[in-house]
């Protein structure tokens, strides 16, 4: 059982506060390395251009560069307490950037019950998580796939 999840405008959202606490205190990165991490986001700025009319130049105060090097480490490293959350729930989960996926390998004897109880709980907890840090999970995208041999599809 594979559960895909799909976040909106995930990198553009990332507090840069909680962002260097979690990697202070979380995974252990201090002095130069931390002071590098920062000023590499703050004081980061964009604009848009159109032709050769150019917009105001903005400050961001949120988000991680996409496609740069560290942008998706950054998102992993915000992302780790979801990380947790599978764990606690009994699920295992893959993450890179802002591809997550919970999934849970079923025996033939195991209770599909639990086994949902247990998906739909971790869900809901991951959901709470992600409204608590402006992530939002985009329902539509996420998506459910259940791995099964032909004959087993129909009693599942």
């Amino acid at each position: 059982m594979l559960l895909i999840l799909d976040l909106s405008a995930a990198f553009d959202v990332i507090d840069h506060d909680i962002l260097f606490d979690r990697l202070q205190y979380t995974f252990g990165i201090s002095g130069t390395t931390l002071s590098w991490l920062r000023s590499y986001l703050t004081n980061r700025s964009q604009c848009v251009s159109i032709g050769s009319v150019h917009s105001d130049n903005m400050v961001l105060k949120y988000g991680v560069p996409q496609g740069s090097v560290l942008g998706p480490r950054l998102y992993s490293m915000f992302l780790y307490p979801v990380s947790e959350i599978c764990k606690k729930h009994g699920m295992a989960y893959h993450c890179y950037a802002d591809d997550t996926q919970i999934y849970q390998v079923i025996k033939p004897l195991d209770n599909w019950d639990d086994i949902t109880e247990r998906l739909e709980a971790c869900l809901e907890d991951i959901k709470t998580w992600m409204c608590t840090h402006i992530l939002r999970l985009n329902q539509d995208k996420t998506e459910l796939i259940v791995f099964a041999p032909k004959h087993k599809v129909k009693s599942l």
